[in-house]
């Protein structure tokens, strides 16, 4: 983690006198989340954004998101009263660029949930899941090409087709550290 940091802040200095539009948010990204692979959670995102509103403006620009989740965390955010959890999602969103790197975004994880081991009986469980997220942040240029953001907000439960449903949280908080390129 140490290191990560200390080759975000020596980019950051390093930093090229772009053009103005060469940083901006107008040109397509990848981004993914380095917070949770770094510490021992097991939560990936891989996002692609790809500007479709106003990209050629400075601010007010709309991204549309779409990426891909995987949620292998019950050691971390889970305890074992749930089993072991797994999630593998398709994600479809919006991204708002406000103003001076500040955006908000609404986005949609759909996939297929896996438990196994659930207790009180050791039994397995398969099932549909929707999850829809909310989130403010901040990105920062550290380069024309590269930039990380910082992301937090909640998680709202919308549908679970298994027999255990009713016994999913409704609302999660959610923060993450992302490292993104555009091209």
């Amino acid at each position: 983690m140490e290191r990560v940091i200390s080759l975000l802040v020596v980019l950051s200095v390093r930093q090229t006198n772009a053009e103005p539009s060469e940083q901006s948010t107008n040109r397509r990204g990848i981004e993914m989340n380095v917070l949770w692979p770094l510490l021992p959670g097991g939560i990936s995102e891989l996002r692609v954004v790809l500007p479709v509103m106003r990209a050629e403006e400075s601010t007010m620009q709309g991204a549309l998101i779409v990426g891909t989740y995987s949620d292998f965390a019950s050691r971390i955010v889970r305890d074992d009263s749930y089993g072991k959890v797994a999630n593998l999602s398709a994600k479809l969103g919006w991204r708002e660029y406000l103003m001076s790197g500040l955006h908000v975004e609404v986005s949609a994880n759909v996939g297929w949930r896996h438990e196994e081991h659930r207790p009180p009986n050791d039994m397995s469980v398969d099932g549909l899941q929707i999850r829809l997220w909310t989130l403010a942040g901040y990105e920062h240029a550290i380069s024309p090409t590269f930039y990380v953001n910082a992301r937090g907000g909640a998680g709202f439960h919308i549908y679970r087709s298994d027999e255990l449903a009713s016994l999913e949280k409704r609302v999660v908080a959610g923060i993450d550290l992302n490292f993104g390129a555009r091209f």
